[in-house]
């Protein structure tokens, strides 16, 4: 049920963009990155894990993190020639399914892979990351009357397309966070995030999403070396 959220936030966010409400189907790319987080959690707690969902997952994650937000690129870059959008925005789409579909090879084979690492940046934080934005450029327009952000989603959108299929590794840093790092440290940190996000909902989503694309990533070029051959793509 979770994941089929997933999806219906993707199908709901195609619908938004078509009819222009480009904010509203980037705030419901965002809510699903939240249900996209924890439904594989959720099937393991309750020890209900299939192929089935495996599999349902990775599609969802298809319309939701692939198509949806190379839509939502295209409709929100207006000032750009209609051929290079569309260009940049299926080259995102199919990096989004070469990128998911080399998960599930590597889950069907069962590659051993180090704990904490992705292989290439997750669809979930590519698109997610293509929503913010489209939400940062709706409120630096409406504050500052500047379009600076529109201007460089298209190439944006495509570096995230080469993370994507990339090896690079990404260090996965909500690994880290739980009750093992001690229950104050952890009150603080979700503390912090709240208040942050209730003063400033579209700075601190582009905040932290930005910090996290920029730590892990350098991270993981850092320790890359040191790691054994394959990564983790969940």
């Amino acid at each position: 049920m979770v994941t089929m959220g997933n999806i219906i936030c993707g199908f709901f966010a195609i619908l938004c963009i078509s009819s222009q409400q480009l904010e509203i189907a980037a705030w419901l790319i965002v809510v699903a990155m939240a249900l996209d987080a924890f439904d594989g959690r959720l099937a393991r707690m309750m020890k209900s894990t299939s192929m089935i969902g495996a599999q349902l997952d990775s599609m969802a994650d298809l319309v939701t993190f692939g198509i949806a937000p190379a839509m939502l690129m295209i409709k929100t870059c207006a000032n750009f020639p209609v051929v290079f959008l569309c260009g940049v925005g299926l080259f995102f789409m199919i990096c989004t399914a070469l990128r998911l579909a080399r998960f599930n090879v590597q889950k069907d084979e069962s590659v051993t892979m180090p704990r904490h690492f992705f292989t290439g940046l997750p669809s979930t934080l590519s698109g997610g990351t293509i929503a913010q934005l489209a939400i940062l450029n709706h409120f630096v327009e409406i504050r500052y009357g500047s379009n600076m952000v529109a201007m460089l989603l298209p190439f944006i959108t495509f570096a995230l397309g080469l993370f994507m299929v990339s090896k690079i590794p990404f260090f996965n840093i909500t690994g880290k966070i739980g009750i093992k790092q001690g229950i104050w440290a952890m009150v603080l940190e979700f503390s912090a995030a709240i208040l942050f996000f209730i003063i400033t909902p579209e700075l601190a989503l582009s905040t932290v999403l930005s910090c996290y694309l920029i730590t892990c990533a350098t991270y993981g070029v850092v320790k890359g070396k040191h790691l054994k051959r394959g990564y983790s793509t969940t």
